[in-house]
């Protein structure tokens, strides 16, 4: 199957539709980021990563034609996890106090990123090289939507719009996460990073909601 490109992004051959090609995938992917955290992403090969599955490159290259698209979909996986975690805390979080709901985002988006940290580290390079940016972004968007819907289901809070508060809180909160991750020079606690990130996000929804009184009925 011939490779797609999608917004200059390589994407898989193909998806596995097959138990046992799933399997395959799982592996393939767990053996990415093995060779990625062992031997850095200048050092990440399809070779190596097809070694480190114990498969041939041949069964490599029925997914991933190049080592962009594999190491792509790794990068999918990874914003998808931090995604969903966001996502599922939104709903449980539905209808809490803007205090409530800062406090429990701001706490999934610490857990999901050092959930894997060595990983965050390592995929800082290939994001660039990739041109991950696009895929940041619609992560982003994506978790705004989950936040936007639970500020309007706030009930002390009231804003025109939800979606730009939503995405401004998301791009804050990925910004600090990503500093704090990627930069050893600067030593911020988890306990540090909570702190600041929650009252610096609180305040931003409180003041943002006078900026544009909300239309209520």
């Amino acid at each position: 199957m011939a490779t797609s490109e999608q917004g200059g992004l390589q994407k898989p051959r193909k998806w596995p539709v097959q138990a046992r090609s799933e399997v395959t995938v799982a592996a393939l992917f767990e053996a990415s980021i093995q060779v990625l955290l062992a031997a850095g992403y200048r050092k990440l090969t399809t070779t190596r990563v097809a070694e480190r599955a114990g498969v041939s490159v041949g069964t490599l290259y029925q997914y991933f034609p190049n080592r962009q698209a594999l190491i792509i979909c790794v990068i999918e996986r990874y914003l998808e996890e931090i995604v969903s975690a966001i996502e599922q805390t939104c709903q449980e979080l539905d209808g809490r106090p803007l205090d409530e709901l800062t406090t429990g985002l701001v706490d999934a988006f610490i857990a999901a990123k050092y959930q894997r940290v060595e990983l965050s580290r390592a995929l800082h390079e290939p994001l660039a090289d990739v041109g991950g940016e696009q895929l940041v972004r619609a992560a982003a968007q994506r978790a705004a939507g989950a936040l936007a819907r639970s500020l309007r289901d706030c009930p002390d809070a009231a804003f025109r719009d939800e979606k730009l508060p939503a995405l401004l809180m998301v791009m804050a909160c990925s910004t600090l996460m990503q500093i704090a991750v990627i930069d050893q020079a600067l030593p911020l606690e988890r306990i540090t990073l909570r702190a600041h990130m929650r009252a610096l996000v609180l305040g931003y929804l409180r003041e943002a909601q006078q900026l544009e009184p909300a239309r209520r009925d």
